[in-house]
């Protein structure tokens, strides 16, 4: 007899490193029921990280400031494989109390690019970026100013309950003069994607929420933008929004249509 689908959401993380993963899996855990019907996860070997260790004595800038030695390729792969073992086991722990099932796959690429690819069946993407502020930051929506996205206004405000943290939007009118008024006390609006970046530069974010259907992101490279900005874990709605970019796909099953084969059994 096949298996009754889970209700609720299916959530895939990617990321370039465990700790990235973990920064995202902090995040996610705030969702207590969203990914009932799966969480899954995908470790990106970033192309560029991998060339760096061919150079000899290339030196590479640490989260902290200081410099240091690139590790070999040696090294790096050990580390790479001690982060996918931490990745799953945190996949685990993370879909546990409920019973989501969880799936995790390793590739390489940008880190971008291949997440979105794998994300292909999945409901949200949750991109990982590593914790960067000792203070804990806001939780941040980006959005165009004539289509909200209402799951994204639900999920961001269900974070900032659970995570005691202030929630801001950043409405982006993409060059359309508006009053502003009467603007929400939480809201802010922006002519043009740019601004809103920069607004976000000085902002100290924990997780921003966008939604690609609807805007203000249109391209692989406004995403990419958006988590060096950002600083913090993305979590990307509307996954069908970049299928028309991505003609090759590195696909992770959605664990639906694994069900009794993911890494938890």
């Amino acid at each position: 007899m096949a298996e009754t689908p889970r209700p609720g959401l299916r959530i895939l993380v990617g990321a370039g490193s465990f700790a990235d993963a973990a920064a995202a899996l902090r995040v996610v855990a705030q969702l207590p029921n969203a990914f009932q019907a799966g969480l899954g996860g995908i470790l990106v070997e970033e192309v560029d990280t991998l060339a760096s260790c061919q150079i000899p004595n290339q030196r590479i800038v640490l989260v902290s400031g200081a410099t240091s030695l690139a590790p070999t390729q040696s090294q790096m792969h050990t580390l790479l494989k001690a982060d996918a073992r931490a990745f799953q086991r945190s996949l685990a722990h993370t879909a546990n109390p409920t019973g989501a099932h969880w799936v995790f796959a390793q590739d390489r690429g940008d880190l971008v690019g291949t997440a979105l690819r794998a994300a292909t069946g999945w409901d949200i993407l949750v991109i990982g970026y590593r914790q960067v502020h000792k203070i804990p930051g806001k939780i941040v929506v980006l959005e165009a100013t004539h289509h909200p996205s209402d799951a994204v206004r639900e999920a961001s405000n269900r974070l900032s309950k659970q995570l005691s943290a202030d929630r801001l939007v950043f409405s982006v009118d993409q060059g359309v003069d508006r009053p502003t008024a009467n603007q929400h006390p939480e809201g802010f609006q922006f002519k043009t994607f740019d601004d809103a970046l920069k607004a976000l530069t000085r902002t100290n974010a924990q997780a921003v929420l966008v939604d690609l259907t609807h805007g203000p992101i249109h391209n692989l490279d406004d995403l990419a933008r958006l988590l060096e900005v950002a600083r913090c874990p993305l979590l990307v709605f509307g996954m069908s929004g970049m299928n028309a970019m991505l003609e090759h796909s590195t696909h992770i099953p959605p664990p639906s249509d694994i069900a009794g084969r993911n890494g938890g059994s």
